[in-house]
């Protein structure tokens, strides 16, 4: 009988193998260890992403969730409230806030572009994404240099703890440290207002949308949190995507009009959000097996994407690939709210790195990988061009 091991090293650094077997055999698999229900086929991940009613994320949407996040954030609440919240949060992520982050996001590649023009080998993620995609998220925020280096220290610890693949992503005190510097970001920017998601927030509460404090700390600290885990896995994910397929790379480098679809592709290919948490509301048939109410699922994005039954070829990395309707970013109600942000940062980025990059190579083997279950990525990623 198969016997699903998230610890084993073998799925760690490749799962897909893996999400193949479950598919095939298993599509609804109950782990004897955690209880928890996993949900692999594209078919049962549909409906487990927009039956909210019945897969409701108000226990949160994290495997074991934090009691400062559950009810308060887009990805913890169900509709109507969720639509309510999430039409404020997207004020702060409109098209126009994006574009006027670009200029300072291209002076800061310049500059980790300029420190590394002699070295010729770095480590993709702490001397190029990292810093790169945190300015960003800096700059979305509103937090200046010093608040931006403290939200990267404050987050360092996450989706590495020692609590096992299905373990908290985070310290429970570690929670706390940020909703308590988040607190005091949002008490500077009463005082003077930027055009930063904090401020439209703020603004919004004040015009007497319903929204408290809590909800706002907690919402910061989910875009916060979801760009270290998402963006900032999602693209070393595309860099070694690009790596194992130089035929799509070279085909990207000699035409950078092929870049967006290189980022959807390989947000398809290799998710780097690998799945979310749901609660059973009532009892359930998925894929011909009962799921008993109060049960917690976990919703595996990243195997549907490589679902065969619905997408043609799934294990082939083709920037050419016509469009498919994939979970790179979800789907449903709880769609990323980010996704235009995260598409339109990766593309400015990846058109300015790759010409300094060209052919790069990945030292796979000094590269070592995140050990969660919800996460798909790397700690470090030796490159050298």
């Amino acid at each position: 009988m198969f016997m699903f091991d998230p610890a084993d090293p073998a799925f760690i650094a490749d799962p897909y193998p893996t999400y193949r077997r479950l598919r095939d055999e298993a599509p609804v698999y109950q782990d004897p260890d955690s209880g928890l229900w996993l949900i692999t086929r594209y078919s049962g991940v549909e409906r487990a992403v927009t039956d909210y009613p019945v897969f409701s994320s108000a226990h949160g949407n994290v495997v074991q969730d934090s009691p400062t996040r559950v009810g308060k954030t887009l990805g913890s609440i169900d509709p109507p409230r969720h639509d309510e919240l999430r039409r404020i949060i997207q004020r702060g992520l409109g098209n126009a806030r994006i574009e006027a982050m670009l200029p300072g996001i291209r002076a800061e590649l310049a500059e980790r572009m300029a420190v590394l023009s002699d070295r010729r080998e770095c480590d993709f993620i702490a001397d190029i994404s990292q810093p790169v995609l945190f300015g960003a998220l800096g700059r979305m925020l509103g937090l200046d240099a010093d608040a931006a280096v403290r939200a990267t220290e404050l987050t360092k610890g996450l989706f590495h703890q020692d609590d096992g693949p299905f373990g908290s992503v985070l310290a429970p005190e570690t929670f706390q440290d940020i909703a308590a510097f988040l607190r005091d970001q949002l008490d500077n920017r009463r005082q003077e207002r930027g055009d930063d998601l904090i401020s439209v927030l703020l603004d919004a509460k004040e015009d007497g949308a319903p929204l408290s404090d809590e909800e706002i700390v907690a919402n910061v600290s989910t875009v916060l949190m979801a760009g270290n885990a998402s963006i900032g896995h999602f693209f070393p994910n595309l860099i070694h995507a690009l790596w194992c397929h130089p035929d799509q790379r070279r085909i990207m480098l000699e035409d950078p009009g092929r870049i967006s679809a290189a980022i959807e592709e390989s947000v398809r290919w290799d998710t780097s959000t690998q799945c979310f948490a749901r609660q059973i509301v009532q009892e359930v048939e998925i894929d011909g097996t009962r799921i008993p109410a109060d049960s917690r699922a976990v919703v595996f994005y990243a195997s549907a994407n490589r679902d065969e039954r619905v997408i043609p070829d799934p294990d082939r990395f083709d920037i050419g690939r016509a469009r498919v309707r994939h979970f790179g970013f979800g789907m449903g109600p709880h769609f990323c709210a980010g996704a235009n942000a995260a598409r339109t940062i990766l593309k400015e980025v990846m058109r300015e790195l790759m010409p300094f990059l060209g052919e790069y190579e990945l030292d796979i083997a000094r590269a070592t990988r995140v050990r969660h279950i919800m996460v798909r990525g790397f700690a470090n990623l030796p490159l050298s061009w």
